[in-house]
């Protein structure tokens, strides 16, 4: 236990000192979701949703996946490639510690990313907050843990930073834009429709919703989250394969 609390407080330096993880975690969705809620507050959604019923959950989906990418999958890369873990090796700290100090970090910056979210939602513009708090908290947690899955491939994948941001670069425009998370998946054309189906994050969206709106034990969620689940096997399993501490 002391070495997972050790591991924790050095993962926590190491993340308040990454500009990029910051960034992307805590300034891009909260921009967004005051830019998009000033300009489209009034609009009427799918499924009669107003902006904040869809948007609240959508910019905390914009969260997990920069944090699961950014603030984990990168960060692990950057920290190999300087050897921290190999220099980890001498001490009593194991590859159990670091990998739960890892997913302790995340759901660190993924909550309160969501609490600053749900603040401005609340004191910003004086919008009603969730009635099912624990099937949001539950829907929050399940997509959390599918898309740290998803940031150890890129972690298990990249051997150097400069392919790893590559590759979240690449995944984030996709992900942000393709999946209703910042814009509404029936304003595009048929063909990008289409494509939103094979983007991860959009099941992220809609199992959100469905725990913000008390729509989660339903059978329209059903999809959605068995859709999560495969990911996360998936993802487990390659990550499992392929996924080193050191070079």
């Amino acid at each position: 236990m002391q070495s997972i609390l050790t591991h924790t407080k050095m993962e926590m330096k190491l993340f308040f000192r990454e500009t990029l993880a910051l960034l992307f975690t805590f300034i891009v969705p909260a921009v967004s979701f005051v830019v998009f809620a000033i300009m489209f507050k009034g609009t009427s959604y799918k499924g009669g949703l107003d902006y904040f019923q869809a948007y609240i959950p959508s910019m905390i989906a914009i969260i997990i996946f920069t944090t699961a990418f950014f603030s984990m999958g990168l960060q692990v890369v950057i920290d190999r490639e300087k050897g921290v873990y190999k220099r980890l090796k001498g001490t009593p700290l194991n590859q159990r510690a670091i990998f739960t100090a890892t997913i302790i970090k995340g759901f660190f910056a993924i909550y309160i990313g969501a609490i600053e979210i749900l603040l401005i939602a609340k004191f910003g513009f004086s919008t009603d907050l969730t009635g099912h708090a624990l099937q949001f908290f539950l829907a929050l947690t399940f997509c959390s843990v599918t898309f740290f899955s998803i940031g150890f491939i890129v972690s298990s994948l990249a051997k150097r930073m400069n392919t790893a941001l590559g590759i979240a670069l690449i995944a984030m425009y996709p992900m942000m834009f393709l999946s209703g998370a910042t814009i509404p998946i029936e304003a595009f054309p048929e063909i990008l429709q289409n494509v939103s189906h094979i983007v991860p994050l959009t099941y992220v969206v809609n199992v959100l919703r469905d725990g913000w709106n008390g729509t989660l034990f339903t059978t329209d969620a059903l999809v959605d989250i068995a859709i999560l689940v495969g990911i996360l096997i998936i993802s487990t399993i390659i990550s499992m394969r392929y996924f080193k501490w050191t070079d």
